[in-house]
């Protein structure tokens, strides 16, 4: 399994996926789109931290042994504490622009109306930007320094793309949403600080997403982009949900009976979970 280290291989993964869709994007904002999924501010601090995990040659010609790999990974964590809810929105509004393409078709090369579709870029839905948004506030309104995976889930029970999927995977949201609330507020407690009013700057911008929630997010995007669609909805972000296997917001949902492949299944093919159509 791929981790920081491998960052230069996932830029170029994720530069190819793209050029496959026609969307040319260069080295540098690949890196730097990689760093901020990992969490990192930047290239560079992402950089010194993979140099950081080689080995050194020593004066003997033998290597030195490389730094604890949760030595690094613990300076990459602390580097969240940088990246708030207004980097959130900017590099999501970078990706928006990385993969849009003009509506209208320019006077030198006409499109016909069977290609306009594929020239439109992919956005967020309205209801998506909303939930995002009141994961934040469910954050907020704790005074925790992050906004985690599980104030995104607590928000996408009431988001209009993602709760019938929960409900078609038979989710009983009630009792979900009961148990979120409950990890939320008694386990989370330690995210709690306290608001200065006069705060400027990062701090000024609200709970900083968690790196694992960033995560989520441009796995949706990258995914809905892949696969053509038009807008990233909070259907996929829940579906996104699943890959962080080590996270409370997974194990919910998979204690509710719900899948990864349950979820797929029904919103591609409109099957119920136990095999009844939609």
């Amino acid at each position: 399994m791929r981790d920081f280290r491998d960052a230069k291989a996932m830029a170029q993964t994720l530069r190819a996926a793209l050029a496959a869709k026609g969307v040319k994007i260069s080295v540098g904002e690949s890196l730097e789109l990689i760093a901020k999924s990992l969490g990192a501010p930047d290239w560079n601090t992402l950089s010194a931290a993979i140099r950081a995990e080689r080995p050194k040659k020593t004066k003997g010609g033998g290597l030195t042994p490389p730094i604890e790999p949760q030595t690094a990974l613990e300076a990459l964590r602390r580097l969240n504490g940088a990246f708030n809810m207004a980097d959130l929105e900017m590099l999501l509004a970078k990706v928006k622009r990385l993969v849009q393409t003009p509506d209208q078709p320019s006077a030198a090369s006409p499109a016909s109306a069977d290609e306009a579709p594929q020239r439109r870029g992919t956005r967020f839905s309205p209801e998506l930007e909303a939930s995002l948004h009141r994961a934040v506030a469910q954050a907020t309104q704790r005074k925790h320094s992050y906004t985690t995976l599980e104030h995104l889930l607590l928000s996408l029970l009431d988001d209009n793309d993602a709760a019938p999927v929960m409900e078609a995977c038979l989710v009983d949201r009630a009792a979900l949403g009961a148990k979120v609330i409950r990890y939320v507020d008694e386990d989370l407690k330690q995210l709690i600080v306290p608001i200065d009013p006069a705060a400027t700057g990062p701090a000024a911008a609200g709970p900083a997403p968690t790196a694992g929630f960033h995560r989520v997010v441009q796995r949706a995007v990258i995914h809905v982009q892949a696969n053509g669609r038009p807008q990233v909805t909070g259907a996929n972000l829940l579906v996104a949900i699943f890959s962080e296997v080590e996270s409370h917001a997974c194990l919910f949902l998979s204690e509710q009976g719900m899948t990864r492949y349950d979820a797929v299944n029904f919103m591609v093919h409109g099957i119920r979970k136990g095999g009844a159509a939609a």
